[in-house]
């Protein structure tokens, strides 16, 4: 199967999203906000395996403590490990860019500043890549796949200092597709059935500056 195609729209859509912040306008007042983090999944579709997943955020809040982000996340070897019917040894990765809004929950005048709870949601692409010739009768088995998904969680951050603060988040991801496991070539490998599904948590250091 050709994958070039496949690979070329996610990062097409990768640029087009960060070139459309980059360029949106910010209100006065507003700050961008720019989070490298490393979590774990759990959950769903991680039969009980959990993976470390390496990602960054970037976005701006504005004085009402309402934000947009693009956040892009990366979990290498995802489907690693023994499932119900089988043990998956080869090269794997799930990857996500979701575009999301963060509401904070209090305001920065409401003497919460330094500490400030937020919900979020938001929508974007997901890939999911499996290679593996192990065990196979049938040779190499190979799928990249690519769904627009959904992600919705909450989080802290804390900012001890003007610029430099800790964040923590728990997010739900998702995909808006229902597919056919046909897309396994037949293969009793079904790495990601159906609306593939996880949870991610995550910590990093967010870094704020402002426009003045």
């Amino acid at each position: 199967m050709s994958i070039a195609p496949a690979d070329a729209m996610l990062k097409s859509s990768l640029i087009a999203a960060a070139l459309s912040m980059a360029l949106m306008p910010l209100p006065a007042g507003a700050d961008w906000l720019f989070s490298p983090n490393l979590g774990t999944t759990f959950g769903a579709d991680t039969h009980g395996r959990g993976h470390t997943t390496l990602g960054a955020a970037i976005g701006w809040v504005d004085e009402e403590a309402f934000a947009w982000e693009l956040d892009v996340n990366f979990a290498p070897d995802f489907f690693e490990g023994e499932h119900d019917t089988f043990t998956f040894n080869g090269d794997s990765h799930v990857g996500t860019a979701m575009v999301n809004g963060l509401i904070g929950l209090f305001s920065p005048d409401s003497g919460f500043g330094a500490v400030q709870p937020y919900v979020t949601a938001g929508i974007g692409m997901m890939q999911m890549r499996a290679v593996t010739d192990a065990g196979l009768d049938d040779g190499l088995f190979e799928s990249l796949v690519h769904e627009f998904g959904w992600n919705a969680g909450a989080g802290l951050m804390v900012f001890p200092s003007t610029r430099v603060g800790v964040r923590g988040d728990v997010r739900y991801l998702r995909s808006f597709q229902n597919q056919d496991p046909s897309w396994t070539r037949g293969i009793d490998v079904d790495v990601a059935p159906g609306n593939f599904d996880f949870w991610r948590a995550g910590v990093g250091v967010t870094f704020r500056w402002g426009t003045e």
